[in-house]
């Protein structure tokens, strides 16, 4: 039997303390013991994908839906938070946990990134970006793990998103989404902070995890692959020559096929190499771009075709390794 991974944490939240202390230490008592706690995360994977869902059918700009959201979304983060305390209040941490967990806030990452975008009513612009940047963030925290050993979470993290979003939500359901344009701080308006502070503190962090990594003595190519077809799929969506939906979709899989991959690569405690699925991705996408520059047309059908091809591929992919990341658990726990 293999050993699993040490799991160390380096969490610097700056609400995370308090969170624990008033919300969630005062509440396990209340959870059976008998209940997993992977019920727990499982339960806030559903409560997160039921409020973007919800957002997403109802597609309103003001309204009862977005108070509806935030009760789930604020139920899903307590859960996110519960599961591990409750684990290792009955002594039921499990590499098995940590690697659900981990691997179902990449999925939560980008419902929270919906969710975001449907709340500030953003430009097509702005939600590649957020879908881009938002779960991008985690699957970057999941390699840096793999590479470093450490699982780093920054000042400004899950409790400080949610609590922001939450707010924000509320003010949309009572104002609507236009009132984000009609604040301004300054000559900004409150709608373009609201989504260049995340874009921005995103960025910053990315950098900060390269640095990290480098400074480890290991290797951050990786990394600039999966960024390099982050860049080209944002290059190619921000500029139009792909749909906004296209964008995403690449966009979703790239992050997901990265995160599912450094997970699983951590538990067989295997080195990470340049994975070619993203330096072939940001081929493509980034000759669309290059191509219309050239005075070349690109059918839009064609587009859609790669599209579908590239998406399916990664999600096989994120599949596969999901798959061997639970072969390798198997091994590791009776």
């Amino acid at each position: 039997m293999s050993e699993a991974p040490v799991y160390r944490a380096d969490d610097r939240s700056l609400l995370l303390p308090f969170y624990k202390r008033w919300l969630v230490e005062p509440t396990l008592p209340y959870i059976p013991t008998k209940v997993h706690p992977n019920t727990i995360t499982h339960t806030g994977h559903l409560l997160c994908f039921v409020a973007a869902a919800l957002l997403v059918a109802a597609n309103a700009r003001r309204g009862w839906v977005f108070f509806a959201a935030m009760v789930l979304l604020q139920a899903y983060n307590w859960c996110d938070n519960a599961d591990g305390a409750h684990a290792r209040r009955t002594r039921q941490s499990s590499a098995t946990g940590e690697f659900l967990d981990h691997g179902l806030d990449l999925l939560n990452t980008t419902y929270i990134a919906v969710m975001t975008i449907y709340v500030l009513g953003s430009s097509p612009e702005y939600t590649v970006m957020l879908a881009m940047l938002i779960p991008g963030a985690a699957a970057m925290t999941c390699w840096e793990q793999t590479e470093t050993g450490v699982f780093r979470m920054g000042l400004l993290n899950q409790i400080e998103s949610v609590a922001v979003l939450s707010l924000t939500m509320v003010v949309t359901g009572l104002y609507g989404t236009e009132v984000w344009r009609q604040m301004h701080v300054g000559p900004v308006s409150l709608w373009q902070a609201l989504h260049l502070w995340p874009i921005a503190t995103i960025l910053f962090g990315k950098v900060r995890g390269l640095q990290r990594v480098a400074s480890a003595d290991r290797p951050i190519a990786p990394a600039l692959a999966f960024l390099a077809a982050q860049v080209a799929i944002a290059i190619a969506g921000v500029g139009g020559d792909i749909s906004t939906l296209s964008a995403v979709a690449l966009a979703t899989g790239v992050n997901l096929y990265f995160g599912a991959r450094m997970l699983s690569l951590r538990l067989r405690a295997e080195r990470s190499p340049v994975d070619p699925i993203f330096l072939v991705t940001a081929a493509l996408i980034g000759a669309i771009p290059l191509l219309r520059l050239a005075g070349v047309a690109v059918d839009p059908g064609f587009v859609v075709a790669l599209t579908a091809v590239v998406v399916t591929v990664l999600a096989l992919s994120s599949m596969r390794y999901v798959r061997a990341g639970f072969a390798s658990l198997q091994r590791m726990e009776p």
